[in-house]
């Protein structure tokens, strides 16, 4: 009986690690990316951006604990809390033009449907309607799959650069990343997010940027935990808002979206709503046409999310307010990340 019970006990703490553990393909909390075959599974776009903690398939799977912490309500405020200052932005870009007759002048001389501009309003307008991207991810329209791989994608990073900049201000840091030790981290810190910015300006964020602002974040939080204790004031604060840097750096750009693309391959079928998903799921938006196809592609993409955005518009206008400071933004940011499990974000870097 002893030696049965030493078994029995074995196996239900084995089993217990072993569930403990992350892995592959269950997806990111039930809230990430989880494959173009998802008009089944509403929960597959409810993390906009989260893709970029994605593997293989475009899902990433947290230690149990942290899974549960991110729940439902938390990803749609972050999601809805995203729109509203990616809406922000671009009424202050259109009065910026509306001020500038030269900008005016090369806005006029483009076609709004080659540059992008007409799809990626009709598509932020779903998402604010659509938040959990629940309704939009069912859209039976079919979708060759060349023709989703021949668009031209971009990571949406502006609203997510301009957030990083001001979580980084002086005025911004918790006190306890503060102190006289940590001047070099800061200075480093604030020039890699600088150069990010910079370089988002001209249309996206390199992958060496983006990597260049992971490894300040990764030394200044090193840095801290070696000289901090985990009881001391202020640590959980300073390693949530490292825990925040770090998961917002990840969504300024994301090779592991472009492994998903290479996926179609399959010769599956692929639908409108698995378009809209996947964009939601990479924070992606539509870039310049650069080819004549590339134009097609638009040309036939435009009718047929109007029709979807209007199938759920059913004569309101989008809900979402504006985030005209970026406080909302912030303050989703941190609901949403600052529990993540930093040795994950870190191991998620390293297998990429």
């Amino acid at each position: 009986m002893r030696r049965s019970f030493l078994m029995a006990f074995a196996l239900v703490v084995f089993a217990q690690v072993a569930d403990a553990q992350y892995g592959y393909p269950r997806g990111y909390g039930g809230y990430g990316w989880g494959g173009f075959n998802i008009a089944n599974n509403p929960n597959a776009g409810f993390m906009a951006g989260l893709g970029t903690l994605a593997r293989d398939q475009g899902v990433y799977q947290v230690e149990k604990a942290q899974a549960d912490s991110i729940n439902l309500d938390t990803m749609l405020k972050w999601n809805k809390a995203l729109r509203a200052r990616q809406k922000a932005l671009r009424e202050e870009q259109r009065k910026d033009d509306a001020r500038d007759q030269a900008a005016r002048e090369r806005r006029a001389s483009r076609d709004e449907v080659e540059d992008g501009t007409t799809l990626n309003s009709i598509l932020l307008q779903i998402l604010e309607f659509d938040p959990g991207v629940v309704k939009s991810a069912r859209a039976r329209a079919p979708l060759s799959p060349d023709l989703i791989r021949e668009i031209p994608f971009e990571w949406d990073t502006e609203a997510i650069t301009i957030c990083l900049d001001q979580m980084t201000g002086k005025d911004s840091l918790p006190p306890a990343l503060m102190d006289s030790r940590y001047v070099a981290e800061r200075n480093n810190l604030r020039a890699s997010i600088e150069a990010a910015m910079k370089e988002e300006k001209g249309g996206s964020v390199s992958a060496k940027a983006s990597r260049a602002a992971s490894d300040a974040i990764d030394r200044f939080r090193d840095k801290f935990v070696k000289n901090a204790m985990d009881v001391s004031p202020g640590y959980s604060d300073a390693t949530g808002y490292f825990s925040t840097l770090g998961s917002l750096v990840r969504l300024l750009n994301d090779p592991s979206m472009k492994k998903i693309l290479g996926e179609l391959e399959d010769g599956r079928p692929r639908t409108l709503g698995d378009l809209v998903a996947f964009m939601n799921a990479y924070n992606l938006r539509f870039g310049p046409a650069g080819s004549p196809r590339q134009v097609a592609i638009y040309q036939q993409l435009v009718p047929a999310l109007t029709s979807l955005r209007d199938s759920m518009a059913d004569g309101q206008n989008p809900p979402a307010t504006p985030d005209r400071t970026g406080e909302g933004l912030r303050s989703a940011a941190r609901g949403a990340f600052q529990g993540m499990g930093y040795d994950q974000l870190q191991a998620h870097a390293r297998g990429k």
